[in-house]
Formats: C-alpha cells, sequence, structure tokens
C-alpha cells in the first residue's frame, strides 16, 4: 500500500464509545487513513461531510435528528462520491436494499469485530488507490491531448496566413463549412507571455482560452509572446447580429483570464483563400500598425463587416443611461427597461435585439470590470432565444445577480468613506457634490445611500459633526471667540453658524459657555 498519501474519514456514530473504538482501530492499524471527523447525529454529519467530503465515510443507520441512510441519500444526491460504509445492529431487507441503491462498498452488522473493520477499510484503500492511478492516468492522457492539438493548431494557423491550400481539407475534417459559407474572424490578444514560463503553463493557458469558445466555435489558438491569435469559426450559422454579441462575451472572458487591459483585435475573414491570408497578414508582429476602429476593449480591423444597428449616437446614449442607472444602483429599475426594449425589438427589429444585448455587455463591462459574462453566450445561443421573454428575463436577473448581492456590502464601504471624510473635513468647505465625485459616485445615487445609511441628509449630518465640535472647543477654550468658532468649524457667516448654533442647542454660544462654566 502507499504511505505518502492519507485518505480521508468521517465517523458518524451516536454511541460515543464504539465512535472512539473505530478512530483507535483506524489510527493504530491503517495509518494511511486519517479521521477527519466524527458526528453524533444526521445533521452535525451531513454539515461536516459537506464540508470535508472524507473519502470514506463509516455510518451507522439508527441516529438522532435523521437516519443514516437518509443522509447517505443526501449526500449521493449532492454529489458526493467517496465510499460509504455502513454499519449497524439491523439486519433489515429494506436497509440492506437501500443501501445497495446507494452504492455502498460494505453494510456490516454489529458486533463487528477488528479484523472485519480492517478488511474492509483495506478494500476502500485499494478502491481509493486504483481511483487514484486510473485519474493520473487519465490527467495525463489529457495533457498528452492538450499538447498534441497545441502544435497541431500552431501549424494549421501558419498555414492560414501563409495561403496554404492545404488548409481547406483539414478544415473540413474538422467539420469547418464548405469555403464561401465561413463566418470566421481572426482575435488578436495583445500580452505579454509570463518571463520563464514553462511548458505546462502555457499548456494551462491554451487550454483555458479553448474552453471559452469551443462550446459554440471552431476554435485554433496560438500562444506568442506579445499575443494571444485565435482563428474562430460558429459552429453552425448564425444571424451576423447574434454572432457579434456571441464574441463580445467570448473575448471578454478571455480578457478576464488573460488580465490584459490593452484591447482584443478582431479582423472578420471572407471566404477565399486570398482574402483569409490578408486577413491573416493584418495581424502583424506589432499591432499597433493595425488601422483599427477602438471600441473598448475591442478594435474591430473591418469594421463595415461588422454589422450596426444603432447609429453611433444612438450606441452611445444607450451605453451611457445603463451606466447611469448602474452607477446609481437602480438595479430593479434597469432590468424593467431592458426586458421591455428587448421585448419590443424581438417582435419589431430583431436586430436591434442583438446589438442592445451588445450594448448591455460593453455598459456592464465598463461599469466593472469583474462582471462575469462566461455564462451568458450559452444562453443566448440557445434556439429560440429572442422568442422567449422568460429565458431572456431569466439571463437578466442572473446578470445582477451579483449587483444585488454585493450591492449592500458595497454601499456600506462606501458610507463608511463617507462618514470618515465628514469626521475629519467638516473645517473645509465640503459639500455633497465634492464627496460623491470623490467617491466615484452620481449625486442621485449619493443622496439615496446616504439618507438609507444615516436616516439623514447630507447636510443636516455634516451640521451635526460641526456642531458637537464646537461644543467640544467651547468646553476645552472657555475664552474662544465666535469668529474663531466660525472658521474652526467650517463656515464664513458668524450670524449663520450663530443661528444654527442655536437651532441645534436651543441655547446662544455665550449661554451654552456660561453652562459649561457653572457645570465645572
Amino acid at each position: 500500500m502507499q504511505m505518502n498519501k492519507y485518505y480521508t474519514v468521517g465517523i458518524v456514530e451516536d454511541e460515543v464509545i464504539e465512535r472512539q473504538a473505530l478512530r483507535m482501530i483506524i489510527k493504530e492499524n491503517r495509518p494511511v487513513l486519517q479521521v477527519v471527523f466524527e458526528a453524533g447525529d444526521g445533521n452535525s454529519a451531513l454539515e461536516m461531510a459537506k464540508q470535508y467530503r472524507p473519502d470514506i465515510l463509516i455510518v451507522d443507520i439508527q441516529i438522532p435528528e435523521r437516519t443514516g441512510l437518509e443522509l447517505c441519500q443526501e449526500l449521493r444526491q449532492e454529489g458526493y462520491e467517496g465510499l460509504i460504509i455502513i454499519s449497524t445492529s439491523y439486519s433489515i431487507f429494506q436497509y440492506a436494499y437501500l443501501a445497495i441503491k446507494l452504492n455502498v462498498v460494505d453494510y456490516l452488522l454489529k458486533p463487528t469485530g477488528e479484523a472485519q473493520i480492517l478488511s474492509v477499510l483495506d478494500r476502500c484503500i485499494l478502491i481509493l488507490e486504483k481511483k487514484e492511478k486510473r485519474k493520473e492516468k487519465e490527467q495525463r492522457l489529457e495533457e498528452h491531448m492538450i499538447q498534441t492539438r497545441y502544435e497541431a493548431d500552431r501549424g494549421l494557423l501558419q498555414w492560414m496566413m501563409d495561403g496554404n491550400e492545404q488548409v481547406f481539407p483539414r478544415l473540413k475534417e474538422i467539420g469547418f463549412p464548405e469555403n464561401g459559407q465561413w463566418q470566421a474572424c481572426w482575435i488578436a490578444q495583445t500580452w505579454s507571455m509570463p518571463e520563464g514560463m514553462d511548458e505546462k503553463e502555457a499548456l494551462e493557458i491554451y487550454s483555458s482560452v479553448c474552453q471559452i469558445f469551443q462550446q459554440e466555435f471552431f476554435v485554433f489558438v496560438r500562444l506568442e509572446s506579445d499575443k494571444i491569435l485565435l482563428f474562430v469559426q460558429p459552429q453552425k450559422k448564425r444571424e451576423l447580429f447574434l454572432l457579434y454579441t456571441m464574441l463580445r462575451c467570448a473575448i471578454w472572458s478571455l480578457k478576464q483570464l488573460t488580465g490584459q487591459k490593452q484591447p482584443c483585435y478582431v479582423s472578420p475573414v471572407s471566404a477565399s483563400l486570398d482574402q483569409m491570408k490578408a486577413s491573416g497578414v493584418r495581424i502583424p508582429e506589432d499591432l499597433s500598425l493595425l488601422p483599427v476602429i477602438s471600441r473598448d476593449f475591442i478594435c474591430y480591423t473591418q469594421m463595415e463587416q461588422c454589422p450596426r444597428a444603432f447609429s453611433r449616437d444612438r450606441y452611445a446614449f444607450h451605453m451611457q443611461k445603463m451606466i447611469r442607472f448602474l452607477q446609481d444602483n437602480r438595479i430593479r429599475y434597469l432590468e424593467n427597461m431592458l426586458l421591455s426594449e428587448l421585448r419590443d425589438y424581438a417582435q419589431r427589429e430583431p436586430q436591434k435585439f442583438w446589438e442592445y444585448l451588445r450594448i448591455l455587455f460593453d455598459a456592464l463591462v465598463t461599469f466593472s470590470d469583474s462582471q462575469d459574462l462566461s455564462f451568458v453566450m450559452e444562453k443566448i445561443s440557445r434556439e429560440g432565444f429572442i422568442e422567449d421573454p422568460k429565458e431572456q428575463q431569466e439571463m437578466i436577473h442572473q446578470i445582477f445577480e451579483d449587483c444585488r448581492t454585493t450591492e449592500e456590502e458595497s454601499s456600506d464601504a462606501s458610507m463608511e468613506q463617507i462618514l470618515e471624510i465628514m469626521r475629519t473635513e467638516y473645517a473645509s468647505d465640503l459639500s455633497q457634490a465634492e464627496i460623491a465625485q470623490r467617491m466615484g459616485m452620481t449625486q442621485t445615487y449619493f443622496s439615496r445611500i446616504f439618507k438609507n445609511k444615516t436616516g439623514k441628509n447630507f447636510v443636516s449630518l455634516l451640521t451635526e459633526f460641526r456642531m458637537n465640535h464646537a461644543k467640544e472647543l467651547i468646553a476645552e477654550k472657555h475664552e474662544i471667540t465666535i469668529r474663531e468658532l466660525t472658521e474652526k468649524c467650517g463656515y464664513t457667516s458668524k450670524t449663520y453658524f450663530c443661528a444654527l448654533f442655536r437651532k441645534t442647542t436651543g441655547l446662544t454660544v455665550n449661554e451654552y459657555r456660561r453652562r459649561i462654566e457653572d457645570e465645572r
């Protein structure tokens, strides 16, 4: 047996003595096994089994809260694949039948001897070792296949750029449509290959890039020192507006994977080999030489081939409107607006439906570079998505789920910063507009979260901070003048300061000064 690896064990038994006995048998006889948790009832066992995911689970049937079989059934339903050993005093056929359905390793009847327990554990160890070896073999095979494909992609992309005629039969074998029916494009993401990157790390990046695209596209990838070069073709013919919306999502995931801020270059490919070669040549070593029209994180080298349903001004108008709602955290309103517009476009102008989604994705990634769009491509590429308002609603809801879950956290953190500014800078000429600008918020959103979190408006709370400071100054320095108080509390008018002080405290400055003196 291999002794350089530990396998984990969970024990579920309501009898303390039996639990301790099992633990001691394992500890003294099978050092390759490590008990990671013990539980005396079904509820705590379920919680700990989910947390530790033990390789082996030894379970008594009759335990409090829920039976051992109910525990195992729930774990199996949630994807638990560990080995289960049932240990029980009951030789009831129904129990044994359920245990078989749960794919248990053995069904031990108590009282159980040490030799019997160790024999079953040894079988479990052998099963786990075989599983490990199989997994290692599969991993080596997968790595070999990835490496083979990686080398094949490099060669095929070179053929494309060289205009080698051999590329067509190769592509046809893979499943490409006939020449003349392509919707392909070159994609080049600028990057700097990490210094000292080994082959394994390069293959991991290559595999991750392939995974982003391969669900909906034929994809060929080549890693170079200054760029990741891709050639992609949809696996089935797509409406052009949908195709470019799908590409938008995939390219954003590519940028998140590589962590690159530079734009991604996209060059649509026409059907003839000469035109394809010309497109390839337009991905030179120095990407900055490309004749591009920039649009945030994507630059199209042949913009006329990228379909457009909205004018530039209209595109910008919709995008700025969405960003403004995101900044103001008016998520529910934005969702309703999007669904209404999408329903309308789906019925009247399908091309605008897809481009409106593309505008939404641009707004989302402009607003937050951590926005996850990885699930979107699968949803929008489903047959009939444009005609299914329910699917659209589910997708929009999922897109904004992160915004909803983080909104409270974000606004709490923002309020702490705002209050700290007010506490430390109240003597300066502070305004709501200035702080909102410093925090990167619109004044509408600032006012809303300020009122929600403090129950007061900005001016009221700032006045409270300033008046509290004024009272502290009077208490510390009895002879302080009203002019000094006015300036130190952030005001320019003595009259206005005195009026606020009286309104807040119910006393004039001098009356408050005398009261402080009397209290001493």
